[in-house]
């Protein structure tokens, strides 16, 4: 017997088939960690001969991190800046990178992939090695262009320094947006873009009216997953001393850098409500 459903559901069903492999996977794979390292964060481990004891200490690696430790605060500022610099950024160059890669043009495929190699050799040891190696320093390389940064206005330079500084890093972080982007700009119709073009409009008339309203809500799961992807990134300042502190035997072993994880995770979750927020009231408007 055939069940009748509605177009809204079987939609829903399709999706929740696609997002079950993950449930599966993370109620088999990742529940048990996560539920043990909360109740690390309210411990404090001691390890002996007997094996591994759980002494209840409440919030106290909490209030440790902002009352005593003098570096963690600055360090998590330092991320959260480098986060809020760095998205805006990745989705906008991944949106122009989009936007050169959908014309028909021979060895566009070439293209395609070398955009998206980053994505498949991404690693810790190969993304430090680029940045290494190719870091510039543009005080000496480019003066002028360096001068004329340091006379911009604060609001300006911060983020004109960023690209200077980190150009490697925000194109090594911006495959899969580029992929996403691309797929959301093909889906726009041609008969949009040329009845735009009869009545007169011209290409940045039509990008501004067509091309980024009919992008905005995948602008904004590019953001979302930017913002997971640089919060995860071995080398971004809180990890890296959330890392250092992991084998402290004063504070529990891994009692306090877990705490630390914590606070940082419900930090980056904040953010990322506020821009689910944001991409919910666009589909809204949309609709």
């Amino acid at each position: 017997m055939k069940i009748k459903m509605t177009k809204k559901r079987r939609t829903a069903l399709i999706g929740y088939s696609f997002l079950s492999l993950w449930i599966i996977g993370f109620l088999l794979f990742t529940l048990y960690p996560v539920i043990l390292s909360g109740v690390i964060s309210l411990s404090k481990l001691e390890m002996g001969l007997g094996g591994i004891k759980y002494k209840f200490t409440g919030l106290e690696f909490f209030t440790y991190a902002f009352q005593t430790d003098s570096q963690f605060t600055p360090k998590l500022l330092e991320s959260l800046a480098f986060i809020g610099y760095a998205t805006p950024i990745i989705v906008i160059i991944a949106l122009l990178l989009a936007l050169m890669l959908k014309g028909e043009y021979k060895g566009r495929t070439i293209f395609r992939t070398i955009f998206f190699m980053p994505v498949v050799i991404m690693s810790g040891p190969v993304i430090s090695g680029l940045l290494g190696k190719y870091s510039v320093d543009f005080s000496e390389a480019s003066p002028a262009l360096f001068t004329f940064i340091e006379a911009l206005p604060e609001v300006f330079r911060s983020p004109c320094m960023f690209v200077m500084e980190n150009l490697v890093t925000v194109l090594w972080y911006s495959g899969v947006q580029i992929l996403i982007l691309l797929v959301a700009i093909q889906r726009i119709s041609p008969e949009l873009y040329e009845a735009a073009s009869i009545d007169g409009a011209s290409g940045w008339e039509m990008f501004w009216k067509i091309t980024l309203p009919y992008t905005m809500p995948t602008l904004l799961v590019c953001a979302l997953y930017t913002v997971i992807e640089l919060a995860n990134d071995s080398t971004n300042a809180v990890n890296t001393y959330i890392a250092s502190r992991m084998f402290d035997h004063k504070l529990g072993y891994y009692s306090y850098s877990t705490a630390m994880a914590w606070i940082y995770t419900a930090v980056i979750v904040v953010i990322l409500l506020l821009i689910f927020g944001v991409l919910k009231f666009f589909q809204r408007k949309e609709r």
